[in-house]
């Protein structure tokens, strides 16, 4: 549950937000150039959780014996 509430999460959600906006924009004005530059933020925007999530994989898992 804290992978949700963090700043790189935030971010994430952030950059989906670009991309749809991206999409809107390039309805709007039929030029792909709103698309291009919103999913280039999107892609940089999820940057932060994608290394958050590497760091957490090559933490040791914790094993304790038994009680």
């Amino acid at each position: 549950m804290r992978l949700f509430a963090g700043t790189p999460f935030r971010l994430y959600l952030l950059g989906l937000l670009c991309i749809f906006a991206g999409a809107w924009g390039m309805a709007a004005t039929s030029s792909m150039l709103p698309m291009a530059l919103a999913s280039s933020a999107g892609l940089m925007l999820a940057v932060p959780l994608v290394r958050q999530l590497l760091r957490r994989a090559q933490q040791p898992v914790r094993i304790e014996p038994p009680r």
